[in-house]
């Protein structure tokens, strides 16, 4: 396993129709130390997204087709970086994530990992959820963490597979069969706008019901449509 030093993280950036938060994630990556490119793939946005990502000129812009898993492994095949960073486009890095990342990936042992998670609204529940957001397993890790994976064994993997939801958890199973996979001990800040849409209590509910349901092998076709990322 190649070993990862003074390396390019490559950020991927999946949107539909993000307007209202992209700016400010392009923004906070843009200002990061250490050495980032930064890609935004759009899904067919029909708001202003796309604009919003043109204003700035030091970034890749790409469109696909609707998909997160489309978008980002579309992402990753335009990516430089030796390490492949997907992030949610309503979500903020620490300033200390090129560190956190290049530090853990040095270990030939580690294939990728995450952050711990925090969400910019206040409830018991959702204090609850970010303190679990600590454990490294697949339970408490998903794609609002900002899962970070070595290129080569995204490659190795064949990347996120063609699926309508879930594709975060699936592609953990994958990866902890290569290697070690973990948190680093930060947090990214992520929106709390599903929660204040449906309830904190009955998203975080949903979220779960619909996790034990897709660990029971139920297809993610089937249980997308209880779920909107922007619910």
């Amino acid at each position: 396993m190649v070993q990862v030093k003074n390396v390019t993280i490559s950020i991927i950036i999946p949107c539909l129709n993000e307007a209202s938060f992209l700016e400010n994630t392009i923004k906070n990556c843009l200002r990061l130390p250490g050495n980032f490119e930064v890609i935004v793939v759009d899904g067919g946005s029909s708001d202003n997204t796309l604009s919003i990502a043109k204003k700035f000129d030091n970034i890749q812009i790409y469109t696909t087709g609707k998909g997160r898993a489309t978008q980002m492994n579309y992402g990753a095949g335009k990516a430089n970086g030796n390490i492949l960073l997907f992030l949610h486009a309503d979500t903020l890095l620490p300033e200390n994530a090129y560190k956190l990342i290049t530090q853990q990936l040095q270990k030939s042992e580690y294939v990728g990992g995450s952050f711990r998670l925090k969400i910019d609204k206040h409830h018991p529940f959702l204090n609850l959820y970010s303190w679990c957001s600590r454990f490294s397993m697949e339970f408490f890790t998903y794609g609002d963490h900002a899962i970070f994976i070595k290129k080569e064994v995204f490659i190795s993997i064949k990347g996120f597979k063609n699926i309508s939801f879930m594709e975060d958890i699936e592609i953990q199973h994958r990866l902890r069969k290569r290697g070690k996979f973990k948190k680093v001990k930060d947090y990214v800040l992520t929106s709390g706008r599903r929660f204040e849409k449906n309830g904190t209590f009955k998203q975080l509910t949903l979220d779960v019901i619909l996790v034990f349901l897709y660990n029971l092998t139920i297809h993610p076709n089937h249980l997308k449509r209880f779920y909107s990322d922007h619910s």
